[in-house]
């Protein structure tokens, strides 16, 4: 029979130390969730489905090049605004305060019975507030032509922005083609290892049964290896794609990447496509040919100072100031100036400096030359590369028809016992490849045509009425599609 003491509830430090260790652990568990809760927040942020719009819009938001880019243009426009303040008045203050000695003073007599007074020379301290006005009222076109190189210069930084801006769109572009285009690298990987399997668990069967050599388990069991490693190969690419894509986008590189699927590519005739519509947009809105065109008129109002710094330059200035009066000056005093200035001689240093803007314009003159070349190089392989993209899409399509009806056709004779597995492997080897095939022919149409919309400056709508124009052989449509106003912003986001 058990005593009372063992009836006896715990004591109060039992039931202490038992709610402390509830505590300690609800606090645990209620610390944990909040650590977490961020990381969830931010992996069901990362893994909403993005088009290729947003992708653009937020690269353009973070990348570090377009903030360089808007630098120098913020840069360009504060040398601006220094430039027009040099045709404005100038007020400067100016305070000081001297501590000196020895004092000097002197002792004028006066009629008596006035004592004589002392007049102080040099004091022992002095201050000095001067206000000083200065504007300039004739600079020979100097000023004139500072102003206006300078204005030239924040049109160039402008145009580079935009060119910054297009070159990230491509590739945002290129790098969202890529994941699309791996993913289904590695869908086609997992068909050709799901394929493998399912003849390689008929081998077996017929292996167990008696009616087929070790050697059609052991050559499944070997392509099935491949096919493996494949798609390891492929899972890989898909990783290595989706990190691209994300440090592009300022994002983590293993942040999860889900996008939508692009729109078919505009099967425009290969043969009807012609480098020439394209070649006249791109030198009409190409923002590196603007940007080399105010890099000229820049360097030209150069030139126009290099020969207005031989000229006349007249400025007035006034000045007010309050003094430490001494025996000699008031406390106070004021003036008003009129400068001028004539180069007379310089031993040949503006002449130099003329001689070597002249040739700075040359240069950059040569420089828009070459680039409108580069440009329309690229504009041709651009055309011709989108060309070649759509000819070789037809072409693996119409091939995975074929190698699609091959495998079916191999696979039933197989199963029937009229076909070997050799029949079915090769088939199943060229199934894989066609299909891999129609994805890379699929999305590298994808790029040209990106690369097509980068060469000509223009916008992707812009581009696909260009083409629909030349698909349907449309003059009017086509001349209309192609006199499109010279944009100043950048094209619309794609």
């Amino acid at each position: 029979m058990r005593s009372r003491r063992s009836l006896k509830p715990p004591c109060n430090g039992q039931n202490d130390a038992a709610g402390a260790r509830r505590t300690l652990s609800l606090r645990r568990k209620t610390t944990q969730l909040l650590l977490l809760a961020p990381l969830v927040l931010s992996q069901s942020v990362w893994a909403q489905r993005m088009t290729l719009k947003e992708c653009i819009a937020q690269a353009l938001q973070t990348h570090p090049q377009v903030k360089l880019a808007q630098s120098q243009l913020d840069a360009a426009t504060a040398r601006l605004r220094q430039a027009k303040a040099q045709l404005r008045p100038e007020l400067t203050f100016t305070g000081t305060h001297r501590q000196q000695g020895p004092t000097v003073s002197f002792f004028v007599p006066q009629p008596p019975p006035l004592p004589p007074r002392e007049v102080t020379v040099v004091r022992d301290q002095v201050r000095n507030l001067n206000l000083e006005l200065q504007q300039n009222i004739y600079d020979g076109g100097r000023f004139t032509a500072t102003i206006r190189g300078a204005s030239h210069l924040v049109n160039a930084a402008d145009e580079g922005v935009r060119s910054v801006q297009a070159q990230l769109i491509l590739r945002v572009t290129q790098a969202y083609a890529d994941v699309l285009a791996s993913q289904a690298f590695e869908e086609v990987a997992r068909q050709s290892v799901e394929r493998v399997q399912a003849v390689l668990k008929v081998a077996q069967a017929r292996f167990e049964a008696g009616t087929a050599p070790k050697f059609d388990v052991l050559r499944a069991e070997a392509e099935l290896a491949t096919a493996q490693e494949q798609l390891l190969s492929a899972q890989n690419a898909v990783a290595l794609a989706k990190a691209a894509l994300n440090q592009l986008l300022g994002r983590p590189t293993d942040a999860p990447v889900e996008l939508e699927p692009l729109p078919e590519p505009l099967m425009a005739e290969p043969t009807a496509l012609r480098s020439e519509p394209f070649l006249r947009q791109a030198l009409a809105n190409r923002p590196e040919l603007r940007s080399a065109e105010w890099q000229i008129k820049a360097a030209q109002e150069r030139v126009n100072f290099a020969k207005a710094d031989k000229n006349l330059l007249a400025f007035l200035t006034g000045n007010y100031q309050r003094q430490t009066a001494t025996g000699f000056s008031r406390d106070y005093a004021w003036g008003i100036n009129l400068i001028v200035q004539l180069p007379i001689f310089d031993s040949g240093r503006r002449e130099s400096v003329l001689q070597e803007q002249e040739a700075l314009l040359r240069q950059a003159s040569a420089q828009r030359e070459q680039l409108e070349r580069q440009i329309a190089l690229e504009v041709e392989e651009a055309v011709r590369n989108y060309q070649i993209a759509l000819q070789r899409l037809n072409t693996a399509r119409a091939a995975l028809k074929s190698a699609e009806e091959a495998y079916r056709l191999a696979q039933v004779r197989y199963e029937a016992g009229a076909g070997t597995q050799v029949e079915v492997l090769d088939a199943q080897v060229a199934l894989t490849s066609a299909r891999a095939n129609e994805v890379r022919a699929l999305y590298d149409a994808h790029k040209a045509f990106a690369q097509l919309v980068y060469a000509t400056g223009l916008s992707d709508a812009e581009v696909r009425r260009m083409l629909v124009a030349l698909g349907r052989s449309d003059g009017n449509a086509l001349t209309q599609a192609t006199n499109m106003p010279n944009r100043t912003k950048g094209g619309e986001g794609r």
